[in-house]
């Protein structure tokens, strides 16, 4: 039998995957932890962006500039 075949024996993969999940059961709360945290920086910005953005519209019509409409 060529050499990979008799590497991957069904103890073998047990093992393997018996260490698959519980570096998953360990790591994946940390990645979770972590695009949490992004995305609740995301989302802090996008709001004060957006709170940012009523106070210059509403500066903008308070110093009395007008908009030019044109119509063709």
């Amino acid at each position: 039998m060529p050499e990979f075949q008799t590497f991957f024996t069904p103890a073998r993969l047990n093992e393997f995957w018996y260490y698959v999940k519980w570096l998953l059961f360990y790591v994946a709360p940390a990645i979770m932890i972590v695009a949490a945290a992004g995305a609740l920086s995301m989302f802090i910005a996008m709001i004060k962006k957006s709170f940012a953005n009523t106070k210059k519209i509403d500066e903008n019509d308070q110093n009395g500039e007008d908009y030019e409409i044109r119509r063709y």
